[in-house]
């Protein structure tokens, strides 16, 4: 009983003298110095993705016409003009001119297995070739970390599980003790550089714990997804955020459904719906997906996902995306919008932006507390003249 109480009133007025605390800091010193750079990277491109239909609109071709959603060539059209243009390549999705990103954006291969990039004009169909530019490399480096789709996810997984980890560790080191828990809460601008940069980490890892937390779990949701989702369907059965089986065998024939038959079914199936993309409108498959938007065009989290098969357009299977009925489903659906930041408008995208800055930030404070406790003395050492005993 003494042992307990001492360890609990260490714990609340001076955490400092306990060894788990010592052993907890050396956790969260060695695996923040293994992420720094990974965090810095992940945080700086996901500020800017926030932003990333306001940029993608400063990389479409400058001589499309005017988007008017009452004149927007139709999705057949467009293929038209694109087969005439690209004989033997084939789109694997189209997606639908907005607002916000006022042209269609197609992502096709050719006849070689080469996938390539085009945007259509929004009335007359003309397509053009968008070359691989710097908002892409932003994207593929946040969200695959430049090594394809194959790997880069799970490898973020990792590095989400790590930040979790340092969230977890930092908050717990976060306490101070009772007298002096307010002190880690603000800057003192009056103190020296180092002690700024001290006041900044506690101080900015308190005030962006939400957060942090949240974007760790949603990087192992993102890495990990069947693996997240059956611990998640484990603890509350998932309802509308499993996606609802295809009735099995499909066709396998090579009759295909025009594609205005498929567009139309898609439309019935979801009358309330926009259409946002269709998957393979080359009809190269027996599988289509389209997906209509319920809301506000492009906004992802509440959507029906149609399946349709493409040799006599009958639906397959419809997902109401977004209608949620458990916690599982809450939990899971979730992941994405707060992840982003981008459904809300513009204020919360300069909130978002702001918050992933501040987790750079709050790297780049921990590896200069490194350096100012260890690093800046061990180099001292090594430039002081070594003294021989005469």
């Amino acid at each position: 009983m003494p042992v307990t109480v001492s360890f609990l009133r260490h714990a609340v007025h001076n955490p400092r003298k306990l060894f788990l605390r010592r052993a907890i800091f050396q956790v969260h010193l060695w695996a923040g110095i293994l992420v720094s750079l990974y965090i810095v990277i992940i945080a700086l491109t996901g500020s800017i993705l926030v932003f990333e239909e306001e940029l993608t609109t400063t990389t479409l071709p400058p001589r499309l016409s005017s988007f008017d959603p009452a004149h927007t060539a139709s999705i057949p059209t467009v293929m038209r003009a694109f087969q005439l243009a690209y004989p033997g390549a084939r789109v694997t999705s189209i997606t639908r001119p907005w607002r916000a990103i006022p042209a269609y954006q197609l992502q096709a291969v050719d006849a070689k297995g080469f996938a390539f990039h085009l945007v259509a004009d929004p009335v007359t169909a003309s397509t053009y070739p968008q070359p691989y530019n710097w908002l892409n490399w932003v994207h593929d480096l946040h969200f695959y970390l430049l090594l394809g789709s194959a790997y880069g996810e799970q490898v973020n997984g990792v590095g989400a599980a790590i930040l979790l980890l340092l969230t977890l560790t930092g908050l717990l080191l976060w306490w101070q003790g009772l007298s002096r828990w307010t002190r880690a809460l603000r800057i003192s601008f009056r103190s020296n550089w180092r002690r700024i940069n001290f006041d900044a980490h506690h101080a900015i890892g308190f005030w962006t714990l939400a957060i942090v937390l949240w974007w760790s779990v949603s990087g192992i949701y993102f890495g990990f997804y069947k693996q997240f989702a059956a611990i998640v369907g484990a603890i509350s059965p998932l309802k509308g955020m499993a996606p609802p089986p295809l009735p099995l065998p499909l066709s396998t024939g090579l009759q295909r459904a025009p594609l205005q038959a498929i567009l139309d079914a898609a439309q019935a199936a979801s009358p309330h719906g926009r259409l946002f993309s269709l998957s393979d409108p080359s009809l190269a498959g027996n599988l289509i997906y389209a997906q209509m938007d319920l809301r506000a065009p492009a906004d992802f989290s509440y959507r029906d996902i149609v399946a349709i098969d493409s040799s006599n357009a009958r639906i397959l299977s419809i997902w109401h995306y977004g209608q949620n009925h458990s916690l599982g489903d809450w939990i899971l659906w979730s992941q994405h919008p707060l992840h982003f930041g981008t459904l809300w408008g513009l204020p919360f995208k300069v909130i978002w932006f702001l918050l992933g800055v501040s987790l750079a930030v709050l790297s780049a404070t921990g590896v200069l507390m490194y350096w100012n406790r260890y690093l800046r003395h061990y180099k001292g050492r090594l430039r002081s003249p070594r003294t021989s005993k005469p």
